[in-house]
């Protein structure tokens, strides 16, 4: 079973989006902060993260270049969450290591289709 860590700190995302990738067949990890969601990748070694932008004292951006920088998690796919439309902001998604992004509110298909590509590579 494919796991995924989802990161958030908003326990109303993390509960619909745990619900969302359940539906689909997908084990889920949840983590509330950076800290935590470090922790939890290296124990667990998930396939992807989903990663929110702006979480309190460490943001993703930073969280994303420490997990990139780490070598026993650097090669898991991220893919940054946010409220707001990243579409301009591909460098700065390719600066810390991450595939890509994804929108709020969540959409399952495109949730899924997302997971679905990065696990062809």
């Amino acid at each position: 079973m494919t796991k995924i860590l989802f990161v958030d700190d908003s326990d109303l995302m993390l509960k619909i989006a745990k619900t969302m990738l359940e539906k689909f067949g997908y084990q889920v990890l949840t983590a509330t902060n950076g800290k935590e969601a470090i922790d939890l990748a290296e124990k667990e070694k998930p396939e992807i993260i989903f990663l929110d932008a702006e979480l309190p004292e460490m943001d993703g951006w930073e969280v994303c270049k420490i997990i990139k920088s780490h070598p026993l998690i650097k090669d898991i796919p991220i893919l940054m969450s946010t409220g707001h439309d990243l579409s301009g902001e591909e460098e700065q998604l390719k600066s810390v290591g991450a595939m890509g992004f994804v929108t709020k509110p969540y959409n399952p298909a495109v949730i899924d289709q997302k997971i679905k590509e990065i696990l062809k590579q």
